[in-house]
């Protein structure tokens, strides 16, 4: 939708600019490349390979919230599949491709698009390995200080608002 995911790790969570739908989606969707990027660094050695899929425009019942059911069944749908959009089924192959191909493995922390609309439109048709289109989505140091900033939220580093849990000590007779 034309927003360029960007990571804005002072303000995550829209607490201190306006809230914009599409510009916290493209944080979203580029927080998951670079974490997967990350991660696959992360378990370099290990035989696990992390990478980050993007099953295209999926039709799904996302879109109730926007419309009535009966509008994307029967007047939408027609125009939606001209824009692009797939069923599920057609959505699952990348995630069903990352899973079970074999030449996944040598692409440790690559990005598998199904199709998309991007603003390079050579990228539109996805790959199985596709580069990203965001430049941002190489950016090694944000993906460090992202999975940081991500362990600091959920209580696994100091300074955190969360304690490390406690081994539950038995009962005293």
């Amino acid at each position: 939708m034309g927003r360029e995911g960007v990571i804005d790790l002072d303000d995550l969570h829209f607490d201190n600019r306006k809230y914009e739908g599409w510009v916290s989606y493209a944080q979203s969707k580029l927080a998951n490349v670079l974490h997967a990027k990350n991660l696959a660094k992360r378990l370099e050695g290990t035989g696990v390979t992390a990478v980050s899929v993007h099953p295209g425009w999926v039709r799904t019942r996302l879109m109730r919230h926007t419309m009535p059911g009966w509008m994307q069944d029967y007047v939408m749908r027609p125009f939606m599949g001209m824009m692009g959009m797939v069923e599920a089924w057609e959505g699952a192959q990348t995630s069903l491709y990352a899973a079970l191909a074999s030449d996944v493995e040598a692409h440790p922390g690559a990005y598998y698009s199904q199709t998309g609309t991007y603003r390079d439109k050579a990228k539109n048709a996805g790959g199985w390995p596709l580069e990203s289109p965001n430049p941002h989505a190489n950016d090694d140091e944000m993906a460090q200080r992202l999975y940081e900033h991500s362990r600091q939220l959920v209580g696994l580093e100091a300074g955190s608002a969360r304690q490390e849990p406690q081994a539950a000590q038995p009962p005293q007779p």
